[in-house]
């Protein structure tokens, strides 16, 4: 990286302490959820619900986004393969075989201008297993086993297990490049966030992949050990040993926790625009907006309304002028994301229409801001966000992610609170929230080959 991150004047501690609501969530299925600091930095999050017939756990690292991006993207991959007590991949696969399939999930996001790492172990409830046995119990050992139990050769990783994830890992980034949609939006975040954290792909980069080597890796993990902030998450099944298990893994380690304070633009000065050209048959369009946003929580309702209005769902303005009226996109649509005040509005095209689409695109948002909308479109898009809000209960997992995805946040929200507040939304509050967006970058994808590959 060119910049030293630490030196921003953004780098900053973030809070560490939750604030959870003493009430019950009830959607498809009733669901309760506990909260505990186990000690600095270390938080246990326990959903108890009946009717799932599932149930997961998982660990999730937070660490600042910055240079080591790709080192400690690697981590958790490695840290999967094997442990000391299953010493490779196929007695690993044997293990979660015969806990009835249990399947070994890892990602890594971002959350802001951190890194998120986590690591989820799911199976099914125990009231399924043959003789009572405790299935998620054991999925809840093998998962620490994996994460504080690591096999390693000679004092650090093992070489064959680290060339092997760093070969994968580059591979999902050349993937990324090779699918245009996926590479045109991250092109456009390179371009936006050019001197902010939150510009850093989440795998880091295939240079810095290739760069790893076992001392390395390992040095990153006991890095993430005693500064991440550790966020454990179970959810359905009864997994009772999950607080003790967990203070016996973290008790003698030392801990320094200093995370990213995001930093929050509300408007852009100057508009960017990058063009490139690749032999692809279909343009793609991506346009990155401001909105106005100071922080996660800032007007947040209103702005999800509109931005669903505008672009999120089938009955949005993108979709039924751009696309469906005008015909000038494959495909057009708009995501917000809360954890730093952005949209991105993606869109196919004819390489040949990009002024067109591009001020169509504009002038959807232009009416949205003079109130051209009508109380059913108001209406609809309030239905849309509540009933996905509302499948949040439909699984243990998804229960889980939901709370997972809140690692950064100063409180945890059930969905209910978020759509209590939809509901309450206004159209002036949406054209204020309109009126708040600001384009700052366009990237343009340009197809120059009629026989070119189809995106």
């Amino acid at each position: 990286m060119k910049k030293e991150w630490k030196d921003l004047p953004y780098y900053d501690k973030i809070s560490l302490n939750y604030i959870v609501k003493p009430r019950k969530w009830s959607g498809t299925v009733k669901y309760d959820l506990q909260n505990k600091k186990i000690s600095e930095g270390v938080e246990l999050c326990t959903v108890s619900a009946e009717g799932f017939k599932t149930a997961c756990a998982s660990l999730s690292f937070v660490m600042p986004l910055g240079e080591k991006a790709s080192l400690y993207a690697l981590v958790p991959n490695v840290l999967t393969r094997s442990c000391k007590a299953y010493p490779d991949v196929t007695s690993v696969e044997k293990k979660l075989a015969l806990l009835y399939g249990a399947e070994v999930i890892v990602d890594v996001g971002k959350s802001g201008e951190n890194q998120v790492l986590k690591i989820e172990v799911s199976c099914i409830d125990d009231r399924f297993s043959i003789d009572g046995e405790s299935i998620t119990d054991e999925c809840l050992k093998l998962l620490f086993q994996m994460i504080f139990e690591p096999r390693l050769e000679n004092g650090t990783f093992c070489s064959d297990d680290v060339e092997s994830e760093k070969r994968l890992l580059a591979e999902r980034l050349m993937a990324e490049n090779s699918d245009k949609r996926t590479y045109a939006k991250n092109r456009c975040n390179e371009i936006m966030f050019e001197n902010e954290l939150y510009g850093i792909h989440r795998y880091g980069t295939i240079e810095d992949i290739e760069k790893i080597t076992p001392a390395s890796l390992f040095e990153a993990y006991n890095e993430i050990l005693q500064n991440s902030k550790i966020l454990v998450c179970v959810s359905g099944g009864n997994f009772s040993n999950v607080e003790k298990l967990l203070e016996e893994y973290i008790s003698d380690k030392s801990r320094n926790i200093e995370l990213n304070e995001t930093l929050y633009v509300e408007e852009c000065e100057d508009i960017k625009y990058v063009k490139e050209q690749e032999e692809v048959k279909q343009g793609k369009l991506v346009m990155g907006f401001r909105m106005g946003m100071k922080s996660e929580d800032d007007n947040y309702a209103a702005r999800r309304v509109m931005a669903d209005l505008f672009g999120g769902s089938p009955h949005s303005k993108l979709f039924t002028v751009v696309r469906e009226k005008m015909s000038l996109c494959y495909y057009c649509s708009a995501v917000m994301f809360r954890q730093k005040g952005v949209m991105l509005v993606q869109s196919g095209i004819e390489s040949y229409n990009e002024e067109k689409a591009k001020n169509a695109i504009l002038e959807q948002l232009e009416d949205i801001k003079n109130g051209k909308f009508s109380d059913d479109d108001i209406a609809s898009s309030v239905k849309s966000l509540e009933d996905g809000f509302r499948s949040v209960s439909d699984s243990a997992e998804s229960v889980a992610n939901w709370f997972t995805s809140q690692v950064c946040s100063n409180e945890f929200l059930y969905p209910e609170d978020f759509i209590e507040q939809f509901k309450n939304v206004t159209r002036e509050d949406i054209i204020e929230a309109a009126k708040a967006v600001t384009l700052d970058t366009v990237f343009m994808l340009e197809g120059i080959a009629e026989g070119g590959v189809e995106e």
